[in-house]
Formats: structure tokens, sequence, C-alpha cells
């Protein structure tokens, strides 16, 4: 179960699920409401709104253990930015939902200048549809190592995107203490982080009490920005392999 963060979609895995495909998994990739192809939001927008969503997309699913309950329904759950709090969220409501649980660079509340995130997301969804070439342009020159593609997605992600509404809903305030969550994570919990000079959005003493509130072992530092299953595929799913491997 893979879950996008903000202004993104499940189009952001698209070489991530092939790849757990190839292990055996059967992989289901989620929109957020207000992303992708989910209906647009003008309220609704909290983790919890969001992690019942993701909730409800499981158990709809056909093959869940049993059919149409709430498991363990997931084997592996990873959840980027966004889509790790809406997991972390996830677990602690339902701590039978998951078997294992993947937080890629998930941020820290005061790491984020969320005025700012939400007048650029603002910004970049109008660019996306008023003129797209010129923001494909841009991101593929701020983002040398992304693989050939993934700036023209991420355009689409852009363009898709109730951006309006989601810079409201961070405007408002977006709650939430990562070390907390991750200290009653109820399940083994593997934290991939993006290094803090690339552009991580864990950094400073949100970062040390993240990293503290996890057993030893369960953090890698992968050497990319924000965006690590985009840059760093490969450190990414060995990062997991190893981990999956060592945890049996």
């Amino acid at each position: 179960m893979l879950v996008h963060g903000v202004t993104s979609s499940s189009r952001t895995w698209w070489r991530v699920g092939p790849a757990l495909a190839e292990r055996g998994y059967r992989v289901l990739a989620v929109d957020l409401r207000g992303h992708g192809a989910s209906p647009r939001a003008v309220a609704g927008l909290s983790m919890t709104d969001l992690a019942a969503d993701v909730a409800e997309t499981v158990t709809a699913e056909p093959g869940t253990d049993p059919p149409g309950s709430l498991g363990p329904a997931v084997e592996l759950l990873a959840g980027h930015s966004l889509g790790a709090l809406v997991a972390l969220q996830l677990v602690s409501s339902d701590p039978g939902f998951a078997r294992r649980l993947v937080l890629e660079d998930p941020p820290g509340s005061s790491s984020i200048d969320w005025a700012g995130l939400a007048a650029a997301i603002e910004a970049d969804t109008r660019l996306a549809t008023a003129d797209p070439a010129a923001l494909r342009h841009d991101l593929e020159a701020a983002n040398p190592a992304w693989p050939p593609g993934e700036a023209e997605r991420r355009v689409a992600d852009l363009a898709d995107c109730d951006g309006r509404a989601i810079g409201a809903a961070l405007r408002a305030g977006v709650p939430f203490d990562l070390a907390a969550l991750l200290a009653a994570a109820p399940l083994p919990t593997l934290m991939l982080l993006a290094e803090e000079a690339l552009g991580s959005n864990l950094t400073g003493l949100d970062r040390k009490a993240a990293i503290e509130a996890l057993p030893n072992g369960s953090t890698r530092v992968l050497p990319a920005a924000h965006s690590i299953h985009r840059e760093a595929l490969d450190p990414w799913l060995a990062a997991l392999d190893a981990w999956v491997a060592a945890d049996g």
C-alpha cells in the first residue's frame, strides 16, 4: 500500500510499484482526496480524514484478509511526506491495519514554513494548468537527478491537485507531533530520510527527536533530497530489502 505526499498522486510510485511487484507484493497506490483522480475537497483534509479514506480504499479492495475487514490487510504500508503522516495516523487508530510501516522523509512540524508552502503550492498548481511546459522545464532544471519522464508526471500531478483547498488547509495549521506518533507506532517501522543538506523536510530538533523515537537501526539516511524514491530508487529499495530480511 503506497501513500503519496502533498500535491502528488499515485503516479509518483510509477517505478516503486513495479519493483515491489517483482518482489511478490500485490501493490495498491492511492490518490488522497484533493489529489489525482480523487474528488476535490473544500474541507476534510485533516490527517484523520485522509487516514479514513485510505482505510476505506483498502477494505473495499478484493483480496483483503478477510474480505471487507480492516486486516491486517496490508503487509507493507509505505508513505512519503504527508503520506507518511497519514500512514502513522492510520496505524495509530487501527494497530492491526498493517504488518510493516515504511516512512519516507516525513516532515517535522517546525521544519516547514507552512504558509510559504501553501503559497508555493497555489502558484505551482496554477502554472501547471496555465503553462505546463514552463513548469516542466523548471522542474527538470531544479532536479537533475530525476529520471526521464519524472518532471512530466510531476506537472500532471500538480494540474490534478486542488491547490486552493490544500493551501487553505496548510494555512489553517497542521498539528502533529511526529516523534510521539513514531514512538506510539505499534509495528516494525523503517524511516528513510533524505540528507538535510540536500533538502530533507525533517531537520534540526525535529529530526533528532524523530530518530530517537525509533529503535536503533530503524532509520536510514539516503543520498537524496526530499523525494527519495524519485532520485535514489535503488538505495530506497536496497534499504527496504535489507530491513525486511533482517526483520524476518
